[in-house]
């Protein structure tokens, strides 16, 4: 039996990205990062030529910049809100150059031309309505108005769940989903492909997002002001019984895995396994399914090697034991919460 577990050990160093377990702890997660800006290398719509200092941006680099789901920024274009400070000045006029503060409503109050509603409202928009109503009002026949944000406010997204550093992070300009996954550290190796995206002001659904989705504008959607990110755990499967290293085994977001690549996950199976008598236990919803398994055929390649969902469980009985009552199928689900937990890192 010891060549069976020859077989899958190099079924897992093959079949399995990586080949390399590690249990999972909480030391696995780093320090929350502090409040920080995203996007300030991108040069400043309000102020061309200006860059704004890069100096507590975290980091990119190291492993997670080489994640496949991590973007460099877009560039997308910043939209104004409550709490944020503009310089609206005028060419050649600078007795109509003011500095005012975004309201609670949204709103500013300048000089000749009153309130204005500006939430929303990109800097290059502004200053288009701002001209548009000094014409109006034969205040100046040909103004050059020029808006610059001074200081943003509320312009915040939160990250949480399975990125390397969770927190809260400055939007200085708009960005895409993958932006902030990758300002956050990146996916770590427990992430899924589930993203869900709660809207800052709560009164729309949460938006739910598949990464692996291959159209962009579902994979990676824009993100706004207030938008708090989840991204979720990748699901687990279970391989319990007469092997080696019984646990649970995290699934890998970017490949699937099969019966025979979770038995070798778990190190193969011991001599006295009864491999003919193996078992998926499959729940879903409420009906669970209790399908067999012959792994001696799998092997042979003539039986098929089904893929494996989350919250799958593969028992393999021991030879010792004969037959299994309803009991021990309960007794099998009540051990997973028992069970060990892996990680397989990419």
């Amino acid at each position: 039996m010891s060549g069976l577990k020859t077989v899958f050990i190099a079924i897992l160093l093959v079949g399995v990205p990586g080949g390399v377990l590690a249990q999972t702890s909480e030391s696995d997660q780093l320090p929350p990062a502090p409040a920080v800006a995203l996007g300030a290398q991108v040069e400043d719509s309000g102020n061309p030529g200006r860059t704004p200092s890069t100096k507590n941006l975290p980091s990119t680099g190291g492993e997670y910049s080489r994640d496949a789901f991590s973007t460099t920024m877009t560039g997308a274009r910043v939209v104004l809100g409550p709490g944020d400070q503009l310089e609206i000045s005028v060419f050649d006029t600078p007795e109509l150059t003011q500095r005012v503060r975004v309201n609670s409503e949204g709103k500013i109050t300048l000089a000749l031309i009153g309130e204005i509603a500006v939430r929303g409202m990109s800097p290059d928009n502004l200053g288009k309505v701002i001209t548009r109503k000094l014409i109006d009002g034969n205040f100046m026949k040909d103004p050059q108005v020029s808006v610059f944000v001074l200081e943003y406010a509320g312009q915040m997204a939160y990250v949480t769940g399975e990125v390397a550093r969770p927190g809260a992070y400055a939007l200085l300009r708009s960005h895409r989903l993958l932006d902030l996954v990758s300002v956050a550290g990146g996916l770590t190796s427990r992430a899924g492909n589930r993203v869900t995206i709660v809207r800052g002001e709560g009164s729309a659904p949460p938006i739910q997002v598949d990464l692996s989705d291959k159209d962009e504008n579902r994979s990676n959607p824009e993100i706004l002001p207030g938008d708090s990110i989840t991204v979720s755990q990748a699901g687990i499967v279970y391989v319990l019984g007469d092997v080696d290293r019984p646990g649970g085994f995290v699934l890998d977001r970017r490949s699937k895995l099969s019966v025979v690549q979770a038995v070798a996950l778990a190190q193969g199976t011991k001599p006295s396994a009864s491999l003919s008598k193996a078992l998926l236990i499959r729940t879903t919803g409420e009906i669970r399914q209790e399908i067999p398994l012959n792994l001696k055929m799998i092997l042979k390649s003539a039986s098929p090697d089904p893929h494996l969902i989350a919250g799958d469980i593969v028992y393999v009985p021991s030879t010792i034991i004969h037959g299994m009552g309803r009991k021990s199928l309960e007794v099998i689900e009540e051990s997973v919460g028992l069970a060990a937990v892996y990680a397989v890192r990419p």
